[in-house]
C-alpha cells in the first residue's frame, strides 16, 4: 500500500505542479506607463491583451478598479497634490487577481511588483 501511494505521489506531483503553473500568470505592468495629467494619474494599455487594473491612493485608501481593453485608458480620479506618489497598483489579465491581497498593508510588496496573477474563482453552481 505504501509503495502504491509513493508511486502515485511521484506520478501526480508533476501533473499538479504543471496545472498550478498554468493557472498563475505574470503581472502585466509592462503594459502601462503612468503620467500625471490634470491632477490625476492616467495610463494607456499598450498591450494587445485586455487588463484589469487596481489602483489605490495610500493616503486615504481610495480604490479604483477598471478593465482596460487594448489601447484603452485608465484614469485614477483626483489625486491630493500633497501626496502625489502615495499610490500602488496592480495589472493582471482580465479575470485574474493578484496573489497578494490588494490592501494598504501590502503596499511595499505590491509596489516592488512582487506578485503574480491568479484566476478569479468562479462561484459554485
Amino acid at each position: 500500500m505504501r509503495r502504491w501511494l509513493a508511486a502515485a505521489a511521484l506520478v501526480l506531483s508533476p501533473l499538479l505542479a504543471a496545472a498550478q503553473d498554468r493557472e498563475s500568470r505574470a503581472h502585466m505592468e509592462a503594459c502601462v506607463r503612468w503620467s500625471g495629467v490634470d491632477g490625476q494619474y492616467i495610463t494607456i494599455n499598450s498591450c494587445d491583451t485586455a487588463v484589469a487594473i487596481q489602483f489605490m491612493t495610500l493616503y486615504d485608501g481610495k480604490l479604483t478598479e477598471k478593465n482596460v481593453m487594448p489601447g484603452g485608458s485608465f484614469e485614477s480620479g483626483p489625486i491630493d497634490p500633497a501626496h502625489p506618489t502615495d499610490m500602488m497598483f496592480t495589472v493582471c489579465p482580465i479575470n485574474y487577481r493578484p496573489n497578494v491581497p490588494f490592501k494598504q498593508e501590502n503596499a511595499e510588496t505590491i509596489s516592488v511588483s512582487l506578485y503574480n496573477c491568479l484566476p478569479i474563482a468562479k462561484p459554485a453552481s
